[in-house]
């Protein structure tokens, strides 16, 4: 299933623009924004159901405590929505073959018996053209209740179906091969309409981004376990030398503000090392064909605040912030200020963390943000729980992947087992939890929401509060779904662009910050001239003819990134080709 520019990121304005400010507030404090705290259910059928649910558990996980887990599951479920719900917590080691094999199971299995199906039918059918009656055959008797080694009985909840051979409803998809390998082979429930109806008060509780990622030409697929992504880049200074040189902070936030505090640095504190860590250019999307870090002459800058009519796509060497601050940091380095090991104090530092991390700053460094976390797909669906397409109901399987998002009861009874038998509250503390068993062990990240539930025994949910906020900083770019622009029109392009792009990265790491700057103009023209990026850039023009620039000459708007994405923006302000 081919990802589409266009249907991706037209859901990605829509979830921005229509959740991101007011869903983002509402996560910090765990309240949906309408004020309600579960599930809109006026819609949905309310008879009683059996649903299943597919974890990965500790090898170390015992079957009984499974049993005590799924009980206290089923003392909520069944009282919230009628509904039981059978545990299948797996070996963690054998989560995702089991998960595989069984869905792979159940497809061939539904197959089969709709072939049979139908050629019993044409079997009745000549039958009673030829005035006969069809004779049912026996067939060996099967057990309702096991399948396999798998028991499709819910202990203790007597009144309610037994799990049936073909069912599978609520499964944890761990990464985004998975995901992709699930959605592309039709075993995924759609999401869209239960996402806008009556389980919209996840958009409260999830971050945007997350469900973008786990949505395919439009369609959701799954519900990704809301976690912390990325990690900040972070400039710091130093207090205490900022102080001794009367310089104002607010006036040092960047490598070339520092650049006459690195030189005293350097000259009056000899037992201070001038620059730490490694430097490179933030918030910058190379293209090369490989990933966005790889470095190309062709470039984008795309912060958190760019705009889709904003992008461009240019020579790197007519940016003024790439060239500067690279000849920069390369200054330094040749003055032996750079040091990428441990120090003891340093004046001016790039250390990449999250934002507890570098707390550990904060008495003795000004903190100034260098790159917010930018999320990617693989962060977003690392954990993501879905409805398979064998499910008994996908609005009623949506029920409890809501709670285990939103309820923090139920959230903590899957993470960390059952009350009173393997944990309980605190008796002097009820914001924090005890441990009272080692039997029944699980993946906090695999089980939910994180922000649901105690980050461990002994601590408090306001654990997270930090983590929620680097979230909300957080950003995708919007060039992320430009992911397949490589293609039969530009690849001898882009291969050339590659090949020029290595061939000049070595001739800059071999020059001085001097040579680098006296040879600029050079580099830029020398990319400008290459036929590869304008291949790359090119905008069709009347002209073209008469320019030799025929598609018989390889010149085509296919393979121009800047005509795929000026195609895109159109789409989304409702335009033409032609504006």
């Amino acid at each position: 299933m081919k990802r589409k520019l266009v249907c991706i990121l037209l859901c990605l304005a829509c979830v921005v623009t229509c959740g991101i400010f007011a869903g983002c507030e509402d996560v910090e404090t765990n309240t949906p924004a309408d004020g309600s705290t579960g599930t809109d259910t006026s819609s949905v059928d309310r008879s009683s159901m059996t649903l299943t649910l597919w974890v990965p558990t500790s090898d170390d996980t015992t079957e009984e405590a499974i049993y005590a887990v799924e009980e206290a599951i089923n003392a909520i479920t069944q009282a919230e929505f009628d509904t039981a719900v059978k545990l299948y917590a797996i070996p963690t080691s054998q989560y995702d073959k089991t998960v595989k094999e069984r869905l792979e199971l159940i497809q061939k299995r539904t197959e089969e018996e709709e072939q049979l199906a139908i050629d019993k039918r044409k079997e009745e059918i000549e039958a009673a053209k030829n005035g006969e009656t069809l004779v049912e055959e026996s067939t060996a008797y099967e057990n309702p209740n096991m399948d396999g080694d798998l028991s499709l009985v819910v202990r203790g909840a007597s009144g309610y179906s037994n799990v049936e051979k073909n069912q599978m409803d609520i499964f944890l998809i761990r990464g985004e091969a998975d995901f992709n390998y699930y959605a592309d082979n039709f075993f995924l429930s759609e999401l869209n309409e239960e996402i806008s109806g009556n389980s919209k008060v996840l958009n409260t509780y999830i971050f945007p981004d997350f469900l973008t990622a786990a949505t395919i030409d439009g369609t959701l697929y799954g519900i990704p376990n809301n976690h912390e992504v990325g990690e900040f880049t972070y400039f710091l200074v130093n207090k205490r030398l900022v102080a001794e040189e009367y310089l104002d902070p607010d006036k040092l936030t960047s490598l070339a503000d520092c650049e006459s505090f690195i030189e005293d640095v350097a000259n009056y504190h000899k037992d201070v090392t001038p620059v730490y860590g490694d430097y490179s250019p933030s918030y910058y999307r190379f293209w090369s064909g490989n990933d966005q870090d790889t470095f190309s002459v062709l470039a984008s800058r795309v912060t958190y605040e760019t705009k889709i009519e904003n992008v461009s796509f240019d020579n790197i060497f007519t940016i003024n912030n790439y060239t500067k601050n690279y000849s920069l940091y390369k200054k330094f380095k040749e003055k032996n200020y750079v040091s990428t090991g441990d120090v003891a104090e340093f004046g001016v530092g790039y250390v990449t963390c999250t934002a507890d991390e570098v707390k550990q700053y904060e008495d003795d460094y000004y903190i100034n943000i260098f790159k917010r976390p930018m999320g990617t797909s693989a962060d977003y669906l690392e954990n993501v729980f879905a409805v398979s397409n064998y499910t008994k109901s996908t609005s009623r399987s949506m029920e409890i992947i809501t709670m285990l998002n939103t309820d923090t009861e139920l959230r903590t009874i899957l993470q960390y087992g059952a009350e009173g038998i393997h944990w309980k509250y605190d008796e002097e503390n009820s914001d924090i939890i005890v441990k009272l068993s080692d039997e029944y062990k699980m993946n906090i990240y695999e089980t939910g929401n994180l922000y649901m539930t105690y980050p461990d025994y002994g601590v408090g949910l306001d654990y997270w509060e930090t983590a929620k906020q680097q979230n909300l900083m957080s950003y995708i770019p919007v060039t992320y779904a430009l992911t397949d622009y490589v293609n039969e029109y530009n690849q001898d392009s882009i291969n050339k662009i590659n090949q020029l792009s290595a061939q000049i990265w070595a001739q800059m790491e071999s020059m001085t910050s001097e040579e680098f700057d006296n040879n600029i103009s050079k580099f830029a023209a020398q990319v400008n001239s290459s036929e590869a990026f304008q291949k790359l850039t090119y905008i069709p023009s009347d002209s073209d003819a008469k320019k030799g620039r025929t598609p018989e000459n390889g010149w085509t708007p296919e393979g121009s990134l800047v005509y795929m994405w000026q195609e895109y923006v159109n789409q989304i302000n409702g335009t033409d080709s032609n504006g």
